[in-house]
């Protein structure tokens, strides 16, 4: 968010920070101020927020150490169940987007400074969190909101100096033509 691409609601939503490009890290205190520390914090932050949420673990993936929440009474077992998943991992939430489509724009950047989007592809057919089908090119989004996923990603990746093919995944609203950004995955994937 700090790099100006859209984020969804979350708990960290109110942290700014600046990626130090020398070290490769974000100030302790970022982590700290966006990472949910406990079940009493999970449901405050799921009830502010604004239901359903996904709780999520920073280091989860595959389908482990997310959880969909509904309601409040459910946020401290689920919170527990994502932490088991994936111990150690930095744990947030953010609000669910129902109804969207998962899609990514792979890029290119180097040493210099440049980037590059290359294409995308729309990864929404999933079973447990985890990508079945990607399907290329991407044309759920409309082309106008393409370029700006591609645009964004490419600011992403100027702003922490990265430099590598990579992939930056976005949820894709089809109903109000949003995107928010999920992650940016920093190596050659599989699938590439």
């Amino acid at each position: 968010q700090s790099a100006g691409v859209p984020c969804i609601a979350w708990n960290g939503g109110h942290v700014e920070a600046s990626y130090d490009r020398t070290t490769g890290t974000l100030p302790q205190e970022a982590y700290e101020q966006a990472s949910i520390a406990s079940a009493t914090q999970a449901s405050e932050a799921a009830a502010q927020i604004g239901f359903p949420v996904m709780i999520k673990a920073s280091e989860g993936g595959g389908g482990k150490g997310i959880r969909r929440v509904e309601k409040l009474e459910d946020v401290p077992n689920a919170y527990r169940q994502v932490c088991g998943e994936v111990p150690g991992s930095p744990i947030f939430i953010m609000k669910l987007s129902q109804g969207s489509r998962h899609l990514e724009v792979q890029l290119l950047a180097d040493e210099y400074g440049n980037a590059v989007a290359l294409n995308g592809r729309d990864c929404s057919v999933q079973r447990r969190h985890q990508k079945i089908i990607e399907e290329g090119p991407p044309i759920a989004a409309l082309p106008e909101v393409w370029t700006q996923m591609e645009q964004a990603a490419v600011a992403l990746a100027k702003a922490v100096g990265y430099a590598n093919a990579g992939t930056v995944e976005y949820l894709y609203s089809e109903q109000d033509a949003k995107f928010y950004f999920l992650e940016l995955n920093p190596r050659l994937q599989v699938e590439h």
